[in-house]
């Protein structure tokens, strides 16, 4: 069940992506798109496109994109009801959630994404990320100080009412591939 969870949200993660690509401008040798049939591609509607994309990713397409290029060692999908032993987080005010943190707890590995139904709650939220962040730091630095350079590399986003976090092997990439579903 879980495999297959995993495998849908891939797939859906790869279909937003296909979404967002922006389609090459296509024009017949004599310039004019009509004497072909050929289409134009219009700036404004594929920015709008790509902005609709954005808006429709969901918490789980995120995390999916994510794991889908970057491994995280041993994840563990958490969920609203054990997310308090991780995150002092006020589940009531999360409208979407996909959390998934190393389950051995030998590697700090760990992709939160949160969507919040304000930006108040969203704030608060942020502030919880940066706890997760502080304690996992001084958690890890004696634990297996090896892997504290992906905490301290570590990326917390917050835009709007989305709070994302993730300590992985490639943070930089991590974060270029949430700002592109946000």
């Amino acid at each position: 069940m879980k495999k297959t969870t995993i495998i849908a949200a891939i797939a859906s993660a790869a279909m937003l992506l296909a979404a967002c690509e922006k389609v090459p401008d296509t024009v017949p040798v004599d310039g004019t798109p009509e004497a072909s049939g050929a289409a134009v591609s219009d700036p404004a509607v594929t920015d709008s496109a790509t902005e609709a994309a954005k808006a429709d990713a969901t918490a789980a397409d995120i995390t999916a994109a994510v794991m889908a290029e970057i491994e995280l060692m041993s994840p563990v999908e958490k969920t609203a009801e054990n997310i308090g032993a991780f995150y002092d987080t006020d589940t009531a005010a999360v409208t979407d959630m996909s959390v998934f943190i190393c389950g051995s707890g030998a590697y700090p590995d760990e992709l939160a994404v949160f969507r919040f139904a304000d930006a108040d709650s969203a704030k608060t939220g942020a502030e919880s990320v940066q706890k997760r962040l502080d304690s996992q730091l001084a958690l890890y630095k004696d634990y297996t100080p090896d892997e504290v350079y992906k905490l301290e590399e570590a990326v917390i986003i917050q835009k709007d009412t989305w709070v994302i976090f993730t300590a992985c092997s490639d943070n930089a990439r991590a974060k270029e591939i949430i700002e592109g579903l946000i």
